[in-house]
């Protein structure tokens, strides 16, 4: 078995990132995916470079804080204050998709300029399974930019297949906890148990960070995060990992 921990939202708050990048460091966190609109990124990006990380993802979005992009150019996926819609599920089904890719690739640029390496592209909120159309611009870009990106297919009965169809790299099994709100460590050691004599590459996604008042105005995820936080720094799963010979990687290393 190999492993990617991947950690959302790494520059939602400056202290989710230093959360995600302690976790990285001294637990089993493998890997990150940074918001790049957030007012925290730049800040952010610096923190993981000087802890020595080169490389991460980017978490695409269309459903947290505003675009990058000025609002008049992507008037189709903001409300009428220039925000981003908070779920996909409210995103308009008449948005238009040039706006989308723009916006989406203004991110991807954002990310890129400051040195970072870009490993793969997930997204906020599963945007990506919203429609066929959705799932088609993220796949476009993850095949223009050459990186993996995550199995979202593998939530969406109707788009089942379609990024490894499209060429695209991923892992071969996308696993979450749909039933709660946090990792717990049954779950996990559940989900390692299931697969840690096979030949699979899995990825679990999480939230992990340290919560504060900040983060409790902008997010409904809180004090979850430094639940994630914990179990990826348990010692006694670290453990566990290492005996039963999973292998932790990088999307890099797909």
């Amino acid at each position: 078995m190999r492993l990617i921990i991947n950690a959302d939202d790494y520059g939602m708050t400056e202290n989710i990132s230093k959360g995600i990048l302690q976790g990285m460091r001294e637990g089993t966190i493998t890997d990150t995916s940074a918001l790049t609109n957030s007012v925290h990124f730049e800040k952010s990006a610096e923190l993981a470079q000087k802890a020595g990380i080169t490389e991460m993802g980017v978490h695409l979005n269309l459903t947290f804080g505003k675009p990058i992009l000025d609002a008049a150019q992507v008037r189709s996926i903001v409300d009428g204050d220039g925000n981003f819609y908070r779920k996909p599920g409210l995103i308009p089904s008449s948005y238009n998709a040039l706006e989308v890719k723009l916006e989406l690739t203004a991110q991807i640029e954002k990310f890129l300029a400051t040195g970072l390496t870009l490993n793969h592209l997930d997204t906020h909120h599963g945007f990506s399974i919203k429609d066929a159309q959705m799932m088609g611009i993220v796949i476009e870009l993850a095949k223009e930019y050459n990186v993996p990106m995550r199995r979202d297919d593998q939530l969406s009965p109707e788009l089942q297949g379609s990024i490894p169809g499209a060429g695209v790299k991923g892992t071969d099994v996308l696993c979450g906890d749909m039933s709660a709100s946090f990792v717990s460590e049954a779950w996990l050691r559940s989900v390692l148990e299931k697969y840690k004599d096979t030949n699979y590459t899995v990825e679990i996604a999480g939230h992990p960070g340290y919560s504060d008042e900040e983060l409790r105005n902008i997010s409904s995820l809180c004090d979850e995060r430094e639940q994630d936080l914990a179990l990826f720094m348990n010692k006694d799963l670290q453990q566990y990992i290492r005996q039963q010979g999973i292998e932790l990687i990088r999307y890099s290393q797909l």
